[in-house]
């Protein structure tokens, strides 16, 4: 079993530095090429950037080049990895997460959690981004030499994936509020990270050994479909 993961656009300053690199970094760099090439206003409308982050997201690309490179797992600041909490995994754990984890990204491609990973703003938004990457993303699970996969990621991920290829099992978490029950996705996104961290510490590597609860979440599987229902 693998899993997919999904990236944030928050980002840990602090996070460890590293030099390793990207499994795509050729095509990185083609896209990145060609973002240096927009003018500021071209930019801010091709991807839809707000007045406050247009500078922003123009100077990542800008500096491309000369920005350093962090620890992805450690980088990234959203409420999935918040709840994973990176900082606190021991050594086995970290050897766990690198060799079963991969983040799906519009940029990089495919991202281990210990590579190294430069300030970008970028997704699937952009329906440009998953013709390039579909074909590569596909090749990289095959050469796995697994045919089932986990997403603990939203659809804009898990569509990259070619369903006739692989076993791949979709995880949502539904709360259950006065009869009314639906994603709330703050908490999808805090559970995704939770639920990750336990499969890394308890080195969980078949969907059968996934836990029938966490944090009052009650697993219900519907054929490749996982529901973590809590009733409140």
């Amino acid at each position: 079993m693998k899993i997919i993961f999904a990236p944030t656009k928050l980002f840990n300053e602090n996070a460890e530095y590293t030099d390793q690199g990207t499994l795509f970094e050729s095509i990185t760099n083609e896209i990145v090429e060609d973002i240096k090439n927009m003018s500021k206003s071209n930019l801010q409308i091709k991807y839809k950037l707000s007045d406050a982050l247009t500078d922003t997201v123009f100077n990542y690309y800008q500096n491309f080049d000369k920005n350093q490179r962090h620890i992805a797992f450690d980088f990234y600041l959203g409420e999935s990895f918040k709840s994973f909490n990176y900082s606190t995994l021991g050594s086995k754990e970290r050897n766990f997460l690198q060799k079963n984890v991969f983040i799906i990204d519009a940029l990089y491609g495919i991202i281990s959690p210990l590579d190294g990973i430069k300030p970008y703003r970028m997704d699937f938004t952009n329906k440009k981004m998953k013709p390039i990457w579909k074909t590569e993303v596909n090749k990289f699970f095959e050469s796995q030499a697994t045919d089932t996969i986990l997403s603990l990621a939203s659809k804009e991920f898990t569509d990259l994936i070619d369903y006739k290829n692989f076993n791949l099992f979709e995880v949502s978490f539904i709360d259950c509020i006065e009869g009314v029950c639906k994603k709330v996705s703050v908490f999808n996104k805090q559970m995704r990270g939770t639920l990750l961290r336990y499969i890394v510490d308890h080195k969980i590597i078949k969907i059968n050994d996934l836990p029938d609860s966490i944090l009052d979440y009650k697993k219900h599987l519907k054929s490749n479909t996982i529901e973590y229902i809590k009733i409140h």
